[in-house]
């Protein structure tokens, strides 16, 4: 069968049909990711008529022969972090350049990061080729002149650096983290579903359910941003670069560019500068330091649960940063 013509289509969504895992496209054309995040662009996309009239499913094949008739960009930099800790600053900077192509926390790479959980007869042999394949289906030129395609996942994605790594070995990465009274306070405020017990696979924790669902939040959320910085730590190479969120934004046009090898102009910075005032997660609003509210916010027991768990690693974290500097 012959592959079918997919310029301007992009996988929105992964399921399982019966057996067999599918891929559920939308016409994407021209669109750019400008939103913080994936899923925002997508939701905007499917508002369009001819997406809410015209759909195309195929098995996950399609993406692998999506790749050999039409290659996407291959990947130039990962951008894996701790959570609330400025990665979005720093996706949103790259993809205010036009030459970059910035795909954010995409929920199709979510799934083939978890597909063994769901289906317990899925492999690493099959979930990195999807990955590959999803990944340039993602990465595909939407007007032609792009040079530079950047993911940022999920931070719990960090524990899947193994297995993305074995995708993709050469592609350099960087690991953003933050004071972790700062981050767990961040999380409190504001709690992402996948920070709560049970939503992310006990096991990737190191942990049985039954521990899990007995912990406050405090501490799990603790013990998640430990195991996550633990992660970068064991997975660092000399492809990757630590970044802590007291670096941003002047680490990203002083380090970053050069470590992605982005070409990049005078106007470029000024517009990455431009980016760097902004609130990150909401564009329409300016950037506040919250910094001085959250430590004051941290009852007791976060920074308990801070010193106990994250505090180590975090340090760890540092200490490598300034030995490479």
């Amino acid at each position: 069968m012959k592959t079918p013509r997919l310029d301007g289509w992009i996988p929105i969504r992964l399921y399982w049909q019966e057996s067999r895992l599918m891929a559920d496209w939308c016409y994407l054309g021209t669109t750019l990711f400008s939103a913080p995040f994936f899923d925002q662009t997508i939701e905007i996309t499917l508002r369009h008529p001819f997406n809410l009239l015209f759909r195309r499913q195929t098995p996950i094949d399609v993406l692998g022969e999506w790749q050999v008739a039409q290659p996407g960009l291959p990947p130039t930099g990962f951008i894996f972090h701790m959570s609330r800790c400025g990665s979005t600053l720093i996706s949103q900077m790259l993809s205010a350049l036009p030459q970059n192509v910035v795909v954010s926390e995409a929920g199709p790479i979510d799934f083939v990061l978890r597909a063994h959980f769901r289906d317990p007869r899925v492999t690493d042999d099959q979930r990195v080729p999807w990955l590959q394949w999803l990944v340039s289906a993602l990465g595909q030129r939407r007007h032609g002149h792009e040079k530079h395609f950047f993911i940022k996942f999920d931070s719990w994605h960090t524990i899947d650096l193994p297995l993305i790594r074995r995708a993709f070995p050469s592609v350099p990465w960087i690991f953003v983290y933050r004071d972790p009274v700062e981050v767990i306070v961040s999380i409190l405020r504001q709690t992402p579903a996948r920070m709560y017990p049970g939503q992310v696979e006990p096991s990737l924790l190191g942990l049985d359910a039954a521990t899990v669902f007995q912990m406050r939040q405090e501490e799990y959320v603790a013990r998640m941003l430990a195991k996550f910085c633990e992660v970068a730590l064991e997975n660092r190479r000399s492809a990757a670069k630590l970044i802590n969120y007291r670096q941003l934004p002047e680490v990203v046009w002083s380090e970053l560019l050069d470590l992605f090898r982005v070409t990049h102009t005078p106007a470029d910075l000024e517009r990455m500068s431009d980016v760097s005032q902004l609130n990150a997660k909401d564009p329409s609003t300016h950037f506040a330091d919250d910094s001085e509210s959250k430590r004051q916010d941290a009852n007791d027991l976060v920074i308990e649960m801070a010193d106990r768990w994250v505090m180590e690693p975090y340090e760890c974290l540092e200490a490598a940063r300034l030995r490479s500097r």
